[in-house]
């Protein structure tokens, strides 16, 4: 039997400028119906200005791709330095334009698994009724290559994750914004971006220059699924590895760790869920992919539960040289309250990797 790789996985079913651009599109078309049917003064004032981060930094992050077809760069260019509501009728109208020319279903099942795990307001703001399952239907016609029943399996097994997250005190929402342009970390989902991804992440470990973009990396892994981003030719955010979650080099205690490495591990794993579902359950070879897919998760899994490990023998740690000291108590003090709150992102994490793996069967019957 041929052993298969991760970063082939990962090449697989890795995103296309113009079908990153495709599933931008249609996030935010899904973001402009729902902005258009709140009708509370102060939601839609929150709606319109996460939106119109949402846009911007969406038509910038495939911008600055060089990959991307000249004509859809200069179609992009023409109103990327517009109004507001020009940029947003550019990519809106553009959508159904691109999704119909999606034309593999492996890539097609990627931008589904994101939109529906799109989870992109915050403040207090929910979908309006009704909104985003009329979107996700639209969503689904408009990307031809999928199957008739792509959207309710998938729906299905979302909603299963869900409510056993739920039980186990998890939100979607939090774990989710992780993913979302202008609203969480940023386009974590842009390979052609890693660098200044990197550089951002990498500062909220306290970290500058060269050190926070290859910190930043490490950790995150440069991209999501969507951009084969748990490839090593793409970062190593699952199937390969997570650079310093482990507790080496960034993770080290000695240094400010963001929990958004753990977040991006579970938000992630939740649509690679997905993916191995309806994608690689169809293959030639979709034993050894699983088997892949399962190990690798296993392999996250460990290194979530060794980090959670370090992060509780630092506290303890800290905590002790607190009561020993006095004129650094301040410091400390911030010093456990920072690794407190990254030990619970951590833990849930490990939840949602622990859910995923007894989830995904290593062999499907035929």
């Amino acid at each position: 039997m041929t052993d298969v790789s991760a970063d082939q996985i990962a090449r697989e079913l890795r995103l296309s400028p113009e079908q990153m651009l495709t599933l931008r599109a249609l996030q935010a078309r899904m973001l402009r119906h729902d902005w258009e049917q709140e009708r509370k003064g102060d939601a839609r004032k929150k709606k319109q200005d996460q939106l119109q981060r949402f846009v911007a930094a969406g038509i910038d992050e495939v911008l600055a791709s060089d990959a991307l077809a000249a004509s859809l760069a200069e179609e992009l260019t023409a109103f990327a330095h517009g109004h507001f509501l020009d940029q947003l009728n550019g990519l809106t109208t553009l959508a159904p334009i691109l999704a119909e020319k999606v034309g593999t279903r492996s890539a097609s099942v990627v931008i589904l698994a994101e939109l529906i795990t799109f989870s992109p307001w915050s403040d207090g703001t929910t979908w309006c009724s009704g909104v985003r399952k009329t979107a996700l239907h639209t969503a689904a016609q408009d990307l031809t290559a999928l199957r008739s029943t792509d959207l309710d399996a998938m729906s299905t097994e979302f909603e299963s994750l869900m409510k056993a997250l739920r039980r186990k005190s998890i939100k979607w929402g939090r774990v989710a914004a992780v993913s979302v342009i202008g609203v969480g970390a940023g386009a974590l989902t842009a390979g052609w971006a890693a660098a200044p991804i990197g550089a951002a992440i990498g500062g909220t470990m306290g970290l500058t220059g060269a050190a926070a973009v290859s910190a930043g990396l490490a950790m995150l892994g440069g991209g999501s699924l969507a951009a084969g981003g748990f490839g090593v030719a793409g970062g190593t955010l699952l199937l390969t590895g997570v650079g310093g979650l482990a507790g080496a080099g960034v993770a080290a205690a000695g240094v400010r760790y963001s929990p958004l490495g753990s977040q991006a591990i579970a938000s992630e794993a939740v649509k690679l869920d997905l993916v191995a579902r309806m994608v690689l359950a169809d293959a030639p070879d979709r034993d050894e992919k699983m088997r892949r897919v399962v190990e690798s998760l296993q392999e996250r899994l460990n290194d979530v539960t060794n980090r959670i490990g370090l992060l509780v023998e630092t506290i303890n740690t800290l905590k002790q040289e607190k009561a020993a000291t006095t004129a650094e108590n301040t410091e400390l003090r911030a010093r456990v309250r920072d690794l407190e709150a990254e030990l619970t992102e951590t833990k849930q994490a490990q939840t949602t990797l622990e859910l995923v793996r007894e989830r995904l069967p290593e062999k499907i019957d035929a």
